[in-house]
């Protein structure tokens, strides 16, 4: 590989219940009723902008630009108080992340997330200083499935391997149909984890493993072989 990118809600972390809580409770106080399966089924994946645009417009409201950054912070503020005693990292992912560390293979996240929301539960974890690249929501105009996110984390590796990354070459790690098509736009090898999407709408990654403890830095090396 020349590289490994990972998303991070539902790969690294256990937080789209904390995203799905945090947004029921601020679109409560809009009169909009979002449920866990329509979460599920049709937002995840989407970063705040896109979820909150698209709750709308599902629900025949509209949201302008300055309502949508005024329930984005909202919905920052708790989802960061529950980060500070709440996240959790999922099985494998803490001890897969240091085990690449320590072969100096470049890493980075492209997550849907907001930057303040990464950093903090990153570190709850004890893996923020394994990542050299941190792609967030603000770093992109169009979230996924459109590739820009990845597209500018193989960029900004570019400074950490010789001539850039192959996209061939680099490992994505993906939990949502949404980013898989986002990284496979690249020419990405995906290796898709079923812990928010059964594998029956996995079918477009390279590979789909029930959880990181069942990978290691072999297979994921196989997947560009």
């Amino acid at each position: 590989m020349d590289a490994l990118i990972f998303d991070f809600d539902g790969v690294i972390v256990d937080s789209e219940p904390v995203h799905l809580a945090t947004f029921q409770e601020v679109l409560a106080l809009e009169g909009v009723a979002l449920s866990h399966d329509d979460y599920y089924e049709k937002y995840l994946g989407f970063d705040d902008y896109d979820c909150f645009k698209a709750v709308a417009a599902d629900h025949d409201k509209t949201f302008t630009e300055s309502k949508i950054r005024e329930l984005t912070e909202a919905k920052t503020q708790l989802v960061l108080k529950a980060f500070q005693t709440s996240v959790r990292a999922l099985p494998g992912a803490v001890e897969l992340i240091g085990q690449i560390a320590e072969t100096n293979l470049p890493m980075g996240i492209c997550s849907g997330s907001l930057r303040q929301e990464i950093e903090l539960a990153s570190q709850t974890i004890g893996v923020r200083d394994c990542f050299q690249v941190i792609v967030a929501a603000e770093d992109v105009h169009n979230g996924k499935p459109d590739p820009e996110g990845y597209r500018l984390a193989l960029l900004q590796l570019g400074r950490y391997v010789q001539g850039g990354p192959d996209p061939s070459k680099t490992v994505v790690i993906e939990d949502s149909p949404a980013g898989i098509e986002s990284a496979r736009a690249l020419g990405a090898k995906v290796l898709a984890v079923s812990t928010s999407y059964p594998e029956s709408e996995l079918t477009q990654a390279d590979r789909i493993a029930a959880s990181l403890a069942d990978i290691t830095l072999t297979d994921l090396n196989e997947l560009i072989a």
